[in-house]
């Protein structure tokens, strides 16, 4: 019975080829739109955990505002917090004893460098820091030497070049030694970083320079905030090490008891937190936008299902005459309506794995979709079908075989 009805249902698609598919456009849409949205966040997710990985498993920072993914945040206006002064590091590495290497940093972004008659983009982000600022940001030296407390103490004109700025530059030659200029000064290249890559959400790791913090300060100003970057001994001590440097910055602070710190700390893990908290709203709207186009959907399938069931009314009659059960009646229209949903759910579900795929082409990210969705669509297409025939299929097994039979 269940293959017969099943060869009904499909006959029933095939013959109004058209019709069934304008009828399962909302379930198309709304399918094709949560899985399109989460697979583009699951693989944004999947190389976002690495791209965030700025700071080592055993690293924090401690800055002036809240950040996520580069971009700071925190309320500038209903809330005054004081600039985060580039001594501190010096203080944390003295009295911290469970701290490894703190280091203090301060940039500029979009800055263009000149050698000879060559120039970068004005792109650049110009970093001041301390020797600690390579191992504590994961930049390690592919030519050349870095930083050094003397380049610090003497205010030295040394620059430490990213890939991007050697590849416009010096394409050809050998880059130490020479002499580049940042905002008309002189600045001799010590070292190269290694190639780093491109971000998993957008944009190049090898866009910068690092300058000494005090030459940054006689470049750039110093009434600015310093960002301060902190490795510790053992990981396992993590969390020890992290309060140990809190009481520390807010004794220096003057921040009273029982405040809050006004300042802030991040590590890998509130930045993949973070960003999973923004992914999860971005799920949630997309999860009530494909809500919105199933109920559409749903009423779409409900209607060409009483239709159906008005132009079969003959149909059913036969059947009943013959000693069709009102089960079997309710069953045959319910899986024409399941049918129906679940081939608008298979649609969705080709189209969303395309936007997926165009996503993972354009934006340069993982192709991933989880399988969580794919049963979730087969399994919310399911339930709809059967939400939206349940009715039509009533009214058809409850039909009188006789106004049945004498219907035109």
């Amino acid at each position: 019975m269940l293959s017969d009805n099943l060869n009904i249902a499909l006959g029933q698609l095939r013959s109004g080829k058209l019709r069934s598919l304008l009828t399962v456009l909302g379930i198309t849409i709304g399918i094709a739109t949560v899985i399109a949205i989460v697979a583009v966040l699951e693989g944004f997710f999947s190389s976002i955990s690495s791209d965030l990985n700025m700071l080592g498993a055993n690293t924090f920072q401690v800055q002036k505002w809240d950040q996520f993914s580069g971009i700071q945040v925190g309320q500038r206006d209903r809330e005054y917090r004081k600039d985060i002064e580039p001594y501190l590091s010096e203080v944390i590495r003295e009295e911290c004893s469970l701290v490894e290497n703190a280091g203090s940093e301060m940039w500029q972004g979009g800055q263009s460098i000149h050698y000879m008659e060559k120039r970068t983009n004005p792109n650049l982000a110009v970093a001041g820091g301390e020797p600690e600022f390579f191992p504590n940001n994961g930049y390690f030296i592919d030519q050349g030497r870095p930083l050094t407390r003397e380049d610090i103490a003497s205010s030295a004109k040394n620059v430490v070049l990213g890939m991007d700025a050697i590849d416009k530059l010096f394409p050809f030659e050998d880059p130490l030694g020479e002499y580049v200029k940042i905002k008309g000064n002189k600045f001799k290249v010590v070292g190269v970083i290694e190639e780093m890559g491109q971000r998993a959400l957008g944009g190049s790791q090898d866009n910068i320079v690092v300058i000494p913090l005090s030459t940054f300060q006689n470049l750039f100003g110093r009434e600015r905030s310093a960002n301060i970057t902190i490795s510790v001994k053992d990981v396992s001590k993590f969390e020890e090490a992290k309060d140990q440097v809190i009481g520390v910055i807010r004794r220096e602070r003057k921040v009273p008891p029982g405040e809050d710190n006004d300042f802030a700390i991040f590590s890998n893990d509130t930045l993949v937190d973070s960003f999973q908290g923004v992914a999860n709203q971005i799920q949630l709207v997309g999860g009530l936008l494909g809500m919105v186009s199933l109920l559409v959907g749903s009423i779409g399938v409900m209607n060409i299902m009483l239709v159906t069931v008005t132009e079969r009314t003959r149909e059913i009659g036969i059947r009943k005459a013959v000693g069709a059960r009102k089960s079997a009646i309710l069953i045959q229209f319910l899986n024409e309506s399941v049918m129906l949903s679940l081939v608008g759910g298979f649609l969705g579900m080709l189209i969303g794995f395309g936007l997926a795929f165009i996503a993972n082409i354009t934006l340069d990210v993982p192709f991933v979709v989880p399988l969580w969705i794919v049963a979730s669509a087969v399994l919310v297409t399911s339930l709809v079908g059967l939400a939206a025939g349940l009715y039509p299929a009533s009214k058809a097994a409850t039909m009188d075989p006789i106004n049945a039979l004498r219907y035109e």
